[in-house]
């Protein structure tokens, strides 16, 4: 396996570092942090470089809150200076290099995947194929050990700096096991993690008909049997190389619908909105109709997008009904009068 060197000195590179701060600056210029460092970049991108190559940076401590939506998370958020414009410039480094190592049917996290291309692939083997086993690991950012990631990481890299950095990024959480949840290398860590999964499902199983979506992953046949086994080999290989548990291992017929990335995929070709998304998406599109209907007042552009996000959601499902149900053309026809 090519291992990569000579990657520090790029991330510490001034144009590097000004793309980075471009892109981790992206829509957050209203933040009084972001506008602090950009009105004296140059001086900002020069500590952080110095910070880089003389081994002084630490990563931050992390403020934390609690969402509820698709479920309670407790997320990581760390300073915009200079933690996330230096995770960022790794990224830029790294992401060509990490995005190469991966199959075909990883779909998180990577330019030209994402969910629908995801809910594509299932489609496509939910029409062909008779069953499905579906399998979750059970708390899979918190759940991952530092040592085994470090381990990997060495076996792709050979740059001490730069792995110097990255081990002080997975070793800012409290403990030896779990890597941030909302912090933007972890999102990489667990996709370079679950990687290994994939290279054994595909090269050491050689599976035909299989997805993976972060911690999510499907595996069709039209054998019932040989799914079983299969799933076997796969728990066994998430507990005893990957140290990881499964919350869900579920063997079902593809007429049942498959339920993932957002959407229940369907034997017949028929994709529909998950329930909980579809009883989500209707309770918020309700609330802004009731606003705009009764006069009350509204951020019309902020309406426009949250319209726009629930119908280019719904564009990938059969969703006729739902829209009728949540009278998205009365709300288009208020918004863009």
């Amino acid at each position: 396996m090519k291992r990569h060197g000579n990657l520090f000195d790029k991330i510490c590179d001034m144009d590097n570092l000004r793309l980075a701060f471009k892109r981790a600056s992206k829509g957050k210029h209203w933040q009084r942090k972001v506008r602090e460092v950009e009105e004296n970049l140059d001086e900002h991108l020069q500590r952080i470089q110095t910070m880089l190559k003389e081994h002084t940076f630490t990563t931050a401590d992390y403020r934390q809150k609690y969402i509820y939506e698709p479920k309670k998370r407790l997320i990581s958020i760390l300073p915009f200076y200079p933690d996330r414009i230096i995770q960022h410039a790794i990224m830029l480094v790294l992401e060509p290099i990490w995005d190469s190592l991966m199959i075909n049917e990883s779909f998180a996290c990577r330019k030209y995947k994402g969910q629908h291309r995801a809910s594509s692939l299932c489609k496509k083997y939910a029409m062909k194929y008779e069953y499905c086993m579906q399998f979750d690991v059970s708390k899979f950012y918190p759940s991952i050990p530092h040592e085994p990631l470090k381990a990997l990481l060495r076996k792709k890299l050979k740059d001490n700096d730069l792995l110097w950095l990255l081990d002080d990024i997975i070793d800012s959480g409290d403990g030896d096991v779990g890597v941030p949840i909302g912090n933007y290398l972890s999102q990489w860590f667990g996709n370079l993690y679950m990687n290994e999964l994939d290279m054994y499902a595909k090269h050491g199983l050689r599976i035909k008909a299989y997805v993976r979506y972060c911690d999510d992953f499907l595996v069709f046949s039209d054998d019932k049997e040989e799914l079983k086994a299969v799933g076997d080999k796969l728990e066994a290989f998430c507990r005893e190389v990957l140290c990881m548990r499964l919350s869900r291992k579920n063997l079902f017929h593809t007429y049942q619908g498959v339920d993932f990335v957002g959407y229940r995929h369907f034997s017949c070709g028929k994709v529909l909105l998950r329930k909980r998304t579809a009883k989500r998406m209707r309770k918020r599109l309700e609330r802004l109709l009731l606003r705009m209907e009764s006069g009350r007042a509204y951020d019309r552009d902020k309406a426009r997008s949250s319209v726009a996000s629930a119908d280019g959601w719904m564009s990938h499902a059969n969703t006729y009904h739902f829209k009728e149900a949540v009278k998205m053309w009365r709300m288009k026809g208020i918004l863009y009068a």
